[in-house]
Parts: structure tokens; C-alpha cells; sequence
């Protein structure tokens, strides 16, 4: 590929974020209205360091999905006749599911070692520096990098370990598609305040849960593991979610009437102009001119 190809791909690939921010993200909202109120209060700006992160992570993404195009070319059916996609469509069925649930086998231990003591904050605290995530798929990358590349490129082991399992010709670049397009999708409503619940399947609220109790459900997409090991943590039921939603108005409140006093202090405050800073500095070099020197003995 060349450096101009290079450029146009990873546009495209900064393109495809916005995707799910803009429209994957506004469209399950519309379907699912009921917001998870905020128990936590969020990070409302990000730093220098979250945005270097997130565009480490878009620029890794790239690479991540040129690999998948190489891996897709090399040990996948890429057939497109009618006959070859409706096979592909059928196996799926059978094949997307189970391919969530191994590759969410690796990431709950990944992300399970993630939390030891030792390794904490050296590279995942920097992601629970946000309690209450709202950004989507911003908020989902905002990650260190060992931690994203590691968590990216285990949906291709996960690949792979399909063509393995399933044997030759029997797994289509097709279902790699949705994988990581669902895959996308999921990760990011994990990281909003959409209330979307799939009973037995994916439920925002345990991510967001775990945002705040981090010793529990260490699950990306399922938890169907973190309930085999034993770490699975019900979040808050919707019926306390008024009782949330009060708390955060309250805290909402004192953080504005707070802010108006700090705004309003500082309001009363003299201040001068880069006419009058100019004046008194030039008073200051006349006044020190005018003053006599020491006299030499």
C-alpha cells in the first residue's frame, strides 16, 4: 500500500468511528429511550492523555483492520455468488454467537489480570478514571495502548481459532464482517447511558456497573463467563433508577451553584486592561530610572 493509500485508509477508518458515534449510537437510542441515570459522577473533559489515547487507538485500528484483510484473504471464503452467502448466512447463525463467546473467554481473563494489584495502575486505571461513561465509542478506545492492541487483535485470534475448529471452507470473511462491526457497536453502547437490555445476552448496565465496582464483571460483550468464574455482579434494577436520577440533579446542582459562586468572586475582582498593564510598566522602568544610584566608596 502506498503512503497516500496508507492516509486514505486511516481516514476512512477515523470516518468509520464517527459512524457509531453519530448514527449506530442516535439509532439505538431512538429504540431504547430508558437512560441508566449517573450514580457516579462522570469526566466531563478529557485531557491531553485521553485524547492521545483515543488517537493511538484509531491509528491502531488501521493496522487492525489491514491484518484482517490480509488474514481474510489468506484462510476465509471471500466467494460472493448467491449460493456461497446464503451458506455463509446459515453457518452464521451457529458461528457469530460462538465466536463472541470465545473471544470473550480471552477478554475476561485479560481483563480479570488487568485489575491485579501490581499491573492496575501501570494500565487499565487510566480507563476507570471515568465512572460514568457517556461518549460511546470515544469513551470505549479511551484506553491505554497494551490494553487496546491486546483487546483488538484478540478478535482475530478469535478468527482464528474459528477456521480451526469449523475446517476449510467453512468460515466466510462475511462473518468476520459483523463480528467486527457488531463487535464495534457493542462496545460502544457499553460505554453510553442507553439502557439496552438483551435478556441472557448483553446488558449495558453491567459494564457500566463494573465502571464502578471494578471487582466484577470483566466481560466485553457477554457474561456468560463471569458467571462460569464466579465474578458476575447484578447492576442496580431500574427501580432505583429514580432515586439515582434525584441524587445526580442534586449533585448537578451543588457542582452549578458552585461554579456560579467561584464565577461570581471572581467577577468582583479589579481588573485592568493591556493599556493600564502597559502604563504601570512603564512607571515601574521610569520610577527606576529616576532613582539614584549607589554611590561607590
Amino acid at each position: 500500500m502506498s503512503y497516500i493509500g496508507g492516509l486514505l485508509f486511516t481516514g476512512v477508518i477515523y470516518v468509520g468511528f464517527e459512524f457509531y458515534n453519530y448514527l449506530i449510537i442516535p439509532l439505538f437510542g431512538k429504540v431504547q429511550s430508558h437512560r441508566i441515570p449517573y450514580r457516579a459522577p462522570p469526566q466531563d473533559s478529557l485531557e491531553f492523555i485521553d485524547k492521545l489515547y483515543i488517537n493511538f487507538s484509531r491509528l491502531i485500528t488501521a493496522l487492525f483492520v489491514w491484518h484482517c484483510f490480509q488474514f481474510s484473504a489468506s484462510a476465509l471464503v471471500l466467494d460472493l455468488d448467491t449460493q456461497s452467502v446464503l451458506y455463509a448466512l446459515q453457518l452464521m447463525i451457529v458461528q457469530l454467537p460462538m465466536l463472541f463467546i470465545v473471544y470473550d473467554f480471552f477478554y475476561t481473563l485479560f481483563h480479570w489480570a488487568l485489575h491485579w494489584e501490581w499491573l492496575y495502575p501501570l494500565v487499565h486505571k487510566h480507563h476507570h478514571r471515568q465512572l460514568s461513561p457517556f461518549r460511546g465509542n470515544s469513551d470505549a478506545i479511551n484506553v491505554h495502548p497494551f490494553e487496546y492492541v491486546v483487546g483488538e487483535y484478540n478478535h482475530l485470534l478469535s478468527m482464528y481459532l474459528m477456521t480451526k475448529i469449523w475446517g476449510p471452507g467453512q468460515v466466510h470473511a462475511l462473518l468476520f464482517f459483523v463480528f467486527i462491526l457488531v463487535g464495534g457497536a457493542l462496545a460502544s453502547l457499553n460505554h453510553t447511558r442507553v439502557d439496552l437490555q438483551v435478556p441472557y445476552v448483553f446488558n449495558v448496565r453491567a459494564h457500566d456497573f463494573h465502571h464502578r465496582q471494578p471487582r466484577c464483571n470483566y466481560g466485553q460483550y457477554l457474561m456468560l463467563w463471569d458467571c462460569v468464574f464466579g465474578t458476575f455482579m447484578p447492576s442496580e434494577p431500574r427501580s432505583t433508577d429514580a432515586v439515582a436520577i434525584a441524587r445526580s440533579k442534586k449533585f448537578l446542582l451543588e457542582k452549578t451553584t458552585a461554579t456560579s459562586a467561584v464565577q461570581s468572586a471572581a467577577a468582583t475582582l479589579p481588573t485592568t486592561s493591556h493599556q493600564d498593564n502597559d502604563k504601570l510598566k512603564s512607571a515601574a522602568i521610569s520610577k527606576k530610572q529616576k532613582s539614584p544610584s549607589p554611590k561607590r566608596r
